[in-house]
């Protein structure tokens, strides 16, 4: 019996862990803006577009985004990165943990809020890849993120949250915690937009977060943590018989 009880706690804490280590993007459906907003500490500076509601640089604020919620698409190129379609986002200080607001104008699209792919910098020139969406699921809204290389966003919020703007309204936020802050990010599209015939990335902010989830903890884990040790004590108490120092 001893050794039984061992295999199988040893099974649970296996399990937790794995949890802890796979546990996956949370999606949230807030449709509120200003609960978006109010966890951005500064809101970084585009550049390197050539179309949208504003002219480059724009520098996006929580009022903004409430009331317009402009978009910047048509990126450019960008020394160190191949293609031509980067919008630079670029912030006073270095951060590892940022929210993306994308600008969603084909709603009902699986690709629109995950239209974007991230590398990192804090030179300008040499880039670390960071994020890019392969493949999405689902076969109408909310949609959830597939396949993907890099850093999951640790949540979706898979809604549309108006400030709506002359071509599209603001949704899908993104949180993501990198293993290393940069002071430049740059946008372009991801490979399931681009396997989708919408290659253009289209963006209304990209903010650093107050407060983040540690790298390495994803959204969730910890849920799955505790429901994992509940499990323990649950299988303790059921079988109290079965303590290590018991009988075999």
């Amino acid at each position: 019996m001893k050794h039984k009880v061992l295999t199988i706690m040893a099974l649970l804490a296996a399990g937790i862990a794995g949890w802890d280590l796979r546990a996956g993007t949370t999606y949230t459906s807030d449709g509120n803006i200003a609960d978006l907003t109010s966890g951005v500490g500064q809101y970084a500076t585009f550049s390197n577009f050539g179309a949208g509601d504003v002219a480059s640089p724009f520098t996006p604020s929580s009022a903004e985004l409430a009331a317009h919620g402009y978009r910047v698409y048509a990126g450019g190129s960008l020394p160190g990165l191949s293609g031509s379609d980067w919008i630079l986002a670029t912030f006073s200080t270095s951060v590892a943990s940022i929210r993306v607001f994308p600008n969603i104008d084909h709603f009902g699209a699986s690709y629109d809020g995950y239209q974007y792919s991230i590398y990192g910098s804090n030179n300008g020139t040499a880039w670390t890849p960071l994020f890019n969406v392969l493949t999405v699921t689902g076969a109408g809204e909310p949609f959830t993120l597939g396949t993907f290389t890099g850093t999951a966003p640790l949540r979706v919020n898979n809604v549309l949250t108006p400030g709506a703007g002359p071509g599209g309204t603001v949704g899908y936020e993104a949180d993501f915690t990198f293993s290393s802050a940069y002071s430049e990010y740059a946008f372009g599209a991801s490979t399931f937009a681009t396997q989708s015939g919408n290659a253009d990335q289209e963006l209304s902010a990209v903010g650093s977060l107050t407060a983040s989830v540690p790298d390495g903890l994803p959204g969730g884990s910890c849920a799955w943590l505790i429901a994992g040790l509940g499990m323990l004590w649950l299988f303790a108490r059921v079988f109290p018989s079965a303590r290590l120092s018991g009988t075999n």
